[in-house]
């Protein structure tokens, strides 16, 4: 179960874009694999687990879109812009409910480990919603024909995309933290720390 954890980590950081010659050297796509090959192990865990498993294949195909950077062809870019617009802000919805469902799954999961552990990941993930909630409505304002992109909104833009990313790495964080806690080594002092606390009780 620890190593699905492990999975998520890496799928969530591969969502950072680092593009050179026109092409994410992070691929979208491969984070979205990783995740949903350790929801194969976890999907009957919870519904959460379950509904993240479902939504994470039409993402893959999805997030295809971003793989390529089509700002080098702007030529290009002019005839198809609002159709990948549109298409990010799908997918980046769906992320939104994908990493909403995983942090639900291991709050689930992290209720027999930690309560500490429980609030935190519930704190990140609502951290996560809220700027991920701010960057989406000025993704879809910035499409409506009457909206002015000014050189102010693109700043704005840019500086709300930062904090998003933020948001998704303590995201990521709080995954690391639920794989090293179910780690076999730390489950076996878990064990051992409740056979003590119930040795004392009787």
């Amino acid at each position: 179960m620890h190593s699905a954890f492990y999975l998520f980590f890496w799928g969530l950081l591969l969502q950072y874009n680092m593009v050179i010659r026109g092409f994410d050297i992070l691929p979208d796509f491969l984070g979205y694999i990783l995740i949903y090959k350790g929801l194969t192990t976890l999907a009957s865990q919870n519904k959460y687990f379950a509904l993240a498993s479902k939504v994470t294949l039409p993402l893959i195909v999805l997030s295809l879109v971003n793989f390529y950077n089509f700002q080098y062809h702007q030529e290009l870019l002019l005839s198809i812009t609002s159709t990948l617009d549109a298409v990010k802000n799908i997918v980046f919805a769906l992320n939104m409910f994908l990493v909403y469902n995983l942090c639900r799954g291991a709050i689930v999961i992290a209720e027999d480990i930690d309560d500490y552990l429980v609030t935190t990941i519930r704190q990140r993930l609502y951290v996560f919603l809220g700027i991920s909630g701010v960057f989406l409505i000025f993704s879809i304002v910035s499409l409506f024909p009457f909206t002015d992109v000014s050189a102010n909104m693109q700043v704005l833009f840019v500086f709300s995309y930062f904090i998003y990313l933020f948001a998704l790495l303590i995201v990521a964080s709080a995954m690391y933290k639920m794989y090293k806690e179910l780690s076999p080594k730390k489950a076996e002092q878990l064990n051992i720390k409740k056979k003590m606390v119930s040795n004392r009780k009787r």
